[in-house]
């Protein structure tokens, strides 16, 4: 490898670095499935990120990249269209200025969608005018982020000199034969369950990959269910999970069109039972 391409790597790394060094377990999980999933992963996370309101400038970097490469590829395709307006109105949500120019870089395309171009223009204006630290394209390096350099090898062990290698090393003593034998693997220990990592808006499967399946769980139909003018088919049902000794979760069907439950109050509670 050249100098030129050693102090490019040097460059690449410093970009990625620092951000990557500020994301929490749920904001690294975040990043993992948007430079490596496809349509329809790209969507889940977009849409998890503008439900729960996340507003970490490290993780929207990502997504701001992500969605440069993705939205000229997106071309008619239902699924790839609906993935890049999601990422649009993330970054929307966020409140962040910073992420405007990249959105109206979508928007102003003719060769867009229509329905992307809609989309990113309405989320566009979420944003006040006049960013001082626009995001450029290329701040975050995807391809460093997918393929990381390996790590560097083990220092070598010194070598021996001739005094040591005329020593002659003692001989082992013999082992038992109860001894000899491997000892059964310890089994797994169980998953931590912590909610600080759960966040308002996540989804359920999302809250099953932190902190694994609750203890107890019930699930209830809303008086919602028989408002005639409920025409967004909104909290239709709520469900709660229950972890022993470390408190409940409560999800909402936030809309019986989209068929997923969302985070909608966390409360710890020790001297929770875990039974419904």
């Amino acid at each position: 490898m050249n100098k030129l391409s050693l102090g490019l790597l040097g460059v690449c790394l410093l970009l990625s670095g620092p951000a990557m060094a500020e994301l929490n377990a749920v904001d690294k999980g975040y990043v993992d499935q948007l430079i490596k999933g496809g349509p329809g992963t790209l969507r889940q996370v977009a849409e998890n990120i503008y439900n729960s309101g996340n507003t970490n400038p490290e993780l929207l970097d990502v997504v701001a990249e992500v969605l440069l490469e993705k939205y000229p590829l997106a071309g008619e395709e239902f699924s790839a269209v609906d993935s890049v307006a999601w990422m649009c109105r993330a970054l929307g949500n966020s409140g962040n200025n910073r992420y405007k120019a990249v959105i109206d870089k979508v928007a102003d395309d003719k060769a867009v969608h229509r329905k992307l171009r809609g989309h990113c223009a309405k989320a566009s204006k979420q944003l006040p005018k006049g960013a001082t630290n626009a995001y450029l394209a290329g701040t975050v390096n995807l391809e460093l982020l997918r393929n990381p350099p390996p790590p560097p090898p083990p220092p070598a062990a010194p070598a021996k000199g001739k005094k040591n290698a005329k020593t002659a090393k003692p001989a082992a003593a013999p082992v038992p034969a109860a001894a000899a034998a491997a000892p059964a693997p310890a089994a797994a220990a169980p998953k931590t369950v912590d909610f600080s990592l759960v966040r308002v808006g996540m989804s359920q499967q999302e809250v099953n990959d932190l902190l694994g399946p609750p203890t107890g769980q019930s699930q209830r139909m809303t008086g919602k269910q028989w408002q005639p003018f409920n025409y967004g088919a909104k909290d239709l049902q709520r469900m709660v999970y229950l972890y022993k000794g470390v408190g409940r979760i409560e999800f909402s069907l936030k809309s019986a069109y989209e068929g997923v439950f969302r985070v909608i109050t966390v409360t710890p509670n020790p001297g929770e039972t875990g039974y419904p």
